[in-house]
């Protein structure tokens, strides 16, 4: 059973449930869907039945983690996996090129959900920010759009996976310095920054490249006209 809602836009808290019955939440949220370079990460929170004023407190900062500064994200989410229950699934490069970024975003939240530990998710319902639902899923899964900015165990999701896929990012540099000097990953954590693009027009594309994705800026490629690049530097559609 699938359910579809939007944002209302309110300023108000979050909100702890999506409904009051005996099942168990999980939020889940990805982070990575558009970068350019390596994978999409998922994180799928439970938050506990009863808070400590510990929890509540914790649980009271959580927003979509693109409206939370990096610093304060690492925080949050080393308090997230203290307090809450919680799963991240990982998605490569190679796999997405392989079957594609909707195949490759479902997996995510699937391989997330299922990391959790010590639960029965036939007891379960799902609260999926955006409107990907996950296939082969029995139980109930709301599709929330804006979901991180109406529930908090969607923005502890999304906090959760976007640490994951940007420290995940900075190891990698940490071990491959000569990928972070030709494509500008620390900076970029791998999206489409300028100098990002600029390097793959340089070098070409790497093995955790998204293929679909750098296309128009590989070596070779005609460029666009200055009037197109400046509507269209900051992203590609897909």
């Amino acid at each position: 059973m699938i359910g579809l809602y939007e944002s209302n836009g309110s300023t108000m808290p979050l909100a702890s449930r999506f409904t009051n019955d005996e099942l168990i939440e999980i939020g889940i949220d990805e982070a990575g869907r558009g970068s350019f370079w390596g994978p999409i990460v998922a994180g799928a929170v439970i938050l506990p039945t009863e808070w400590t004023d510990v929890q509540s407190i914790l649980f009271a900062q959580f927003r979509d983690s693109k409206k939370i500064s990096p610093k304060k994200r690492v925080i949050l989410s080393a308090g997230i996996k203290e307090h809450t229950k919680w799963g991240i699934g990982i998605v490569g490069a190679e796999e997405i090129n392989k079957n594609g970024i909707q195949w490759a975003n479902r997996e995510a939240f699937r391989r997330a959900y299922q990391n959790i530990q010590g639960i029965d998710l036939s007891q379960c319902r799902l609260l999926i920010d955006g409107v990907l639902s996950v296939d082969k899923w029995e139980g109930p899964q709301e599709l929330i759009i804006e979901g991180d900015n109406q529930y908090m165990s969607i923005a502890a999701a999304s906090i959760l996976a976007k640490v994951a896929h940007d420290t995940w990012i900075q190891d990698y540099c940490d071990q491959n310095p000569e990928c972070e000097e030709r494509y500008h990953l620390r900076s970029s954590n791998g999206y489409g920054t300028a100098p990002h693009r600029e390097g793959i027009r340089i070098y070409g594309g790497h093995t955790l490249h998204r293929e679909q994705y750098i296309r128009n800026w590989l070596p070779g490629t005609p460029q666009k006209t200055p009037k197109q690049s400046k509507s269209e530097s900051c992203m590609i559609r897909f």
